[in-house]
Parts: structure tokens; C-alpha cells; sequence
């Protein structure tokens, strides 16, 4: 992989913000999200959301095919990375760069919206990192996280949650939620567990083989934060 960059290396302790290229999520949710981050980093074409929103990066990343002028401008003095390996996304790039800074906390926005392809894409990149570091995705309507072999959902019952596989999934067995499952098989284009209810808390949700994602509906009152 040949890449050029004047990024230095974060500290290894704290937690990250990614802005992915995608639908961007609104302005006050990227502020929030950006507060509470100690490490900020766009994924290319995500500087144009933050240039927009005047929220400095730490890092812009990617292969720069989709960053505009006026973000670099804006953002000139701002550590850059350019990697032109066309096999892995714009947001893969910038995990892996935060994994090899030891950085395991890592937020992403502006993923779950936008062009479906790229939709898809970010979800396989997810679950591709989901066992070495605790990622989530955020946008307005909700957030998602990769469940591993043992999610625990503290969320208020009556919250909708969905179970989306990304592989098969077997062996899918869950607590606290309305419509339960035991010992479940969930695959796409088989079977999935769209828009159930969480009755108890906190809900658990346990999968013995396959990379399998809760996705979180929020609450109108969470959704305007």
C-alpha cells in the first residue's frame, strides 16, 4: 500500500469520530457526536460535511477522489493521508489507521445513508472489524452495533431494535425482547428480526456463529438531540 501522510499518531487512549462520505447526519447530532470523541478523522468526502459545519478534523483520509478544494483550503493545516489502495473503502482506511494507533472506541456517522452500494459496503466493513474494536454507526433515525457472541442492550423498553445478519447466523438466542428467538438461524433473503420490541432490561442478544448487527430505532426526543 503506498500512501503519503503527515498525520501523526493519536494517543492510544480515548475514542474516535468518523465522518464517512455518505448521507451526512444532521448538524447537531455531528457536534454532539464530536464532543463527546477525543479524535476526530474524515473519511475523504466526509471533510466537505465538516467544512461545512466548521468542525476541524484531526485527520482527513482516503484516496482524495472525493474531498473539494474549498475543505482542503479550509482544512490546509489539518495531518492528511493519502492512500491510493483501491481494495479497501475510504472507511476502511480510516479504521485501520485508528487501530494501528490503538485507538478501540471508534464512532462512525455519515455511513447508513446515501447511495445503497456504499450502504452495503459500510456494513461489510463493520462487521469485518467488529471483533477488534467496539464500533458503532450513528445517524439520525438510529445507531448500530455489531452484537459479537453477546450484545447486552440496556435500552427502555418499548425501544424497536432490528437483527441484521450479515452472514448466517446460527445459534441466535435472545432475552428481553418481544418476539424471542432460541437457538434461531437468521440469514438475508431467509429469515431476518426486523422490528421487535425490547420488553426488559437490559435485553440480551447471543449468536453462536456468523457477524450479525442490532440496529437501535431512536425516540423522536433522542432523534433531536
Amino acid at each position: 500500500m503506498r500512501h503519503r501522510t503527515t498525520a501523526t499518531r493519536p494517543p492510544a487512549e480515548g475514542s474516535a469520530l468518523i465522518l464517512a462520505n455518505g448521507k451526512p447526519p444532521s448538524m447537531g447530532l455531528l457536534r454532539s457526536l464530536r464532543r463527546s470523541s477525543d479524535v476526530f478523522v474524515c473519511a475523504d468526502g466526509g471533510a466537505n460535511v465538516a467544512a461545512r459545519a466548521s468542525l476541524r478534523p484531526d485527520l482527513i483520509i482516503g484516496d482524495f477522489d472525493s474531498v473539494s478544494p474549498n475543505a482542503l483550503r479550509k482544512f490546509r493545516s489539518v495531518a492528511r493521508c493519502r492512500l491510493r489502495d483501491q481494495e479497501t473503502t475510504d472507511l476502511e482506511k480510516a479504521i485501520g489507521w485508528l487501530l494501528q494507533a490503538g485507538i478501540r472506541r471508534i464512532t462512525i456517522a455519515g455511513a447508513l445513508g446515501g447511495r445503497l452500494d456504499h450502504v452495503v459496503g459500510n456494513l461489510s466493513v463493520i462487521g469485518k472489524y467488529s471483533r477488534r474494536a467496539d464500533i458503532r454507526a450513528v445517524d439520525d433515525d438510529g445507531e448500530l452495533l455489531p452484537v459479537g457472541e453477546r450484545r447486552s442492550l440496556s435500552y427502555a423498553p418499548g425501544t424497536t431494535i432490528s437483527l441484521v445478519p450479515l452472514s448466517r447466523c446460527v445459534g441466535v438466542t435472545t432475552q428481553g425482547l418481544r418476539w424471542g428467538l432460541r437457538n434461531a438461524t437468521l440469514e438475508l433473503g431467509v429469515r431476518e428480526g426486523t422490528s421487535n420490541r425490547v420488553i426488559g432490561r437490559p435485553a440480551t442478544v447471543r449468536v453462536r456463529r456468523g457477524r450479525l448487527l442490532v440496529y437501535r430505532v431512536f425516540s423522536t426526543a433522542v432523534r433531536g438531540r
